[in-house]
Formats: structure tokens, C-alpha cells, sequence
């Protein structure tokens, strides 16, 4: 028995006439007669009386066509999912994502991943930045957002954002009214930092800004998030520098200032291990960077 068996029954079986069903498939009545004897025998069963004016499905007949339906409805489906896989169009993707991108990179590329790819399964799943490359060596997620912040040489990776820090200060502070800041000056100021062994990056890049600035910050507060150092400053405790895409994040009394000059940058990557990605994957990255070049810096 194969499908062809059962679409001739089926095509019978709907018109009840062996004529009317052979022109139906675009085939001879003869040939159609014989495959419909020869399904017959197969089963031991008889699927339709015929007399010389009218054919009728038998009672087994009758449960025969449920079935055979499904059977092609099935094979139909698995044809169709088996084609949308090969396009990249359903299946899994893992993603890793750090707090920063969260409100920043993340939320824009997801929505335009979800509605070129609305069937697959997107996981979604945070990683300090510290650990998102070994979240990929572990087989945790197959694509992540990271920083430099370890040795990227065991990933392939791509440079999706490159961004200035701006600073972030109580919109109560003297520097609120300044139209772009100095490193310089924010030598008296209390800088909230980021924990060193959580953003080595950003931590050190500060303190070397500090540094060629001519100081060292006084009574440094290091906290573990971006967005942490964004409600501190609120409160008005300190300053913070920060990547220029968290200026979509508003809270009450804080504002922010452009660094003269661009002495912090922060970069962003996206990373996975396979050398050659799968058709998901080589899709996230291409619409994560259609994304950053249809949003360029306006954005963020």
C-alpha cells in the first residue's frame, strides 16, 4: 500500500463513481479500477459494493476513509514541516542575554526575529555577561550577546554594536546644565563604578579614563548592573557612565550628558560556536545587524 493507493480510494470513495474519480486525477478508469481491486486484496476486506448503477462505500469502507484521510493529511503535514525546517522556519534557538541588553539591543531584534520566523521556539536565557561564553561552551544556548569581558578566541563572533558612554547625572547637579561633560570634570564627583569581577570591561575602561583624566575617583560605590547604577544616580548619590543605548531607560531626576571627546566605549558581540551556523542561527545574526542599521545611533 502506498499514498497513491489511498488518494484513488479517497477520490472514489467522495464521488462514488469510478469514471467521475479517474477524471478527477487526471488518470484512466481502468488503471484506477485495478489499484482499487488491488487495495482490496491487500486488506482482505471490501471496500465498496458496486452494482452495474451505483457504488457505495461498505461499512469497512466507510472507517477506511476516516483513517485514509488522516494518513495524508499526515504525510501532507510532514512534507510541509519538513520544508519549513530547511528554510529555518520552525525548530528551537537558545538564545543568552545579559541585563544590559535587555532593555536596550534585545527587545527590537526579537520582535523582528519573531515576525520573520513566528513558528519557532525562541528561549530566551540570562547570563551575567561574565558567563555567556560559558553558557555556549556548555551547550546552553547556541547564539549570546557578550562583551569582552573574557577570551572571546574560542567563539565565532560579530560585532553587532559599538557605542559611546554617556554620563548619567541627578538632573539637580550643577553638570545637568552643561551640554556635554568632560571626564575632567567629574574628578570631585562620587562615581558609581561597576563590580570588577562581574564588568571587568566597563570597570577597567573607567578607571583608565579616570586615570588619563589626571585622578582617581573618591569614594567609588561599585554595583553589579547598569541599571542599578541608573536608579543610584536617581537617588542622587552619585554619577555613573554608561553605554549610550540605556538612554532609552527614563527614571525621575536623572539626565544625560554626552562625554566630550568618546573616551568609553562599549562593544557588543554577538557569539556562538558552530564554524559554520545552522539556518536559525545565521538568520538571528542577519536581522540583529539589518536591526542595528536600520536603527543606527538614532536609536541608540
Amino acid at each position: 500500500m502506498d499514498l497513491r493507493h489511498l488518494r484513488y480510494f479517497i477520490a472514489v470513495a467522495e464521488e462514488l463513481h469510478f469514471t467521475r474519480a479517474a477524471r478527477r486525477l487526471h488518470i484512466a478508469q481502468p488503471p484506477m479500477s485495478r489499484q482499487i481491486r488491488e487495495l482490496e486484496k491487500e486488506l482482505g476486506v471490501t471496500l465498496f459494493n458496486r452494482t452495474r448503477r451505483q457504488v457505495e462505500l461498505t461499512d469497512a469502507g466507510q472507517v477506511f476513509l476516516v483513517k485514509a484521510r488522516q494518513v495524508l493529511r499526515a504525510a501532507e503535514s510532514a512534507v510541509l514541516e519538513t520544508q519549513r525546517a530547511e528554510r529555518g522556519e520552525t525548530g528551537k534557538l537558545a538564545v543568552g542575554f545579559f541585563e544590559q541588553t535587555a532593555y536596550t539591543l534585545l527587545p527590537p531584534i526579537l520582535r523582528a526575529f519573531n515576525q520573520r520566523f513566528p513558528e519557532v521556539d525562541v528561549q530566551l536565557r540570562w547570563f551575567p555577561v561574565i558567563g555567556q561564553v560559558g553558557a555556549l561552551e556548555q551547550g546552553e544556548v547556541d547564539i549570546a550577546f557578550v562583551r569582552p569581558v573574557t577570551d572571546l578566541s574560542a567563539v565565532t563572533k560579530q560585532l553587532l554594536l559599538t557605542e559611546p558612554f554617556v554620563v548619567a547625572v541627578p538632573a539637580s547637579h550643577p553638570l545637568a546644565a552643561r551640554d556635554v561633560v568632560s571626564i575632567e570634570e567629574c574628578a570631585k564627583e562620587r562615581i558609581i563604578n561597576y563590580t570588577q569581577h562581574l564588568a571587568p570591561d566597563y570597570h577597567a575602561a573607567i578607571m583608565r579614563a579616570c586615570a588619563l583624566a589626571g585622578f582617581v575617583p573618591e569614594r567609588p560605590l561599585d554595583v553589579g548592573q547598569v541599571y542599578t547604577a541608573l536608579g543610584l544616580v536617581s537617588a542622587g548619590v552619585g554619577i555613573a557612565f554608561a553605554p549610550a543605548s540605556v538612554q532609552r531607560m527614563h527614571f525621575d531626576g536623572l539626565l544625560y550628558k554626552p562625554l566630550r571627546g568618546r573616551p568609553l566605549e562599549s562593544m557588543t558581540y554577538l557569539a556562538w560556536l558552530q564554524p559554520a551556523p545552522p539556518i536559525l542561527l545565521t538568520a538571528f545574526v542577519e536581522i540583529a545587524m539589518q536591526v542595528m542599521g536600520e536603527a543606527a545611533m538614532n536609536t541608540f
